[in-house]
């Protein structure tokens, strides 16, 4: 393994090669935002439009945006470049797919 090579795992074992995810409320707003600069292509899903994948907005720190109600409790993961990713999330729920997904409680 070269040198660089090496570093980068070592990096990635240090900061955390995994997407990071958090959420705030503002006003009757929910933002749930995804760290995953080197993700091409994210997809937000929730139960709140029948799962319907949405393209979260992309800053230039590489955090993928998306705003959803507030009130309302409902269930949601993400596809990272193709792939399903459930974030961490305080509670989850077994889906009809013998996976889970997170589940958001106002």
């Amino acid at each position: 393994m070269t040198r660089l090579a090496a570093a980068a795992v070592l990096v990635c074992c240090l900061q955390g090669c995994a997407p990071q995810h958090y959420m705030f409320i503002q006003a009757e707003q929910l933002t749930l935002v995804l760290q995953a600069p080197e993700a091409k292509q994210v997809r937000f899903a929730s139960s709140l439009d029948e799962y319907y994948l949405h393209t979260p907005a992309k800053n230039k720190d590489g955090k993928w945006i998306v705003t959803v109600p507030s009130q309302r409790e409902f269930q949601y993961f993400y596809m990272v470049d193709g792939e399903l990713f459930l974030p961490e999330c305080r509670f989850k729920q077994a889906d009809d797919f013998g996976t889970f997904n997170c589940r958001y409680l106002p």
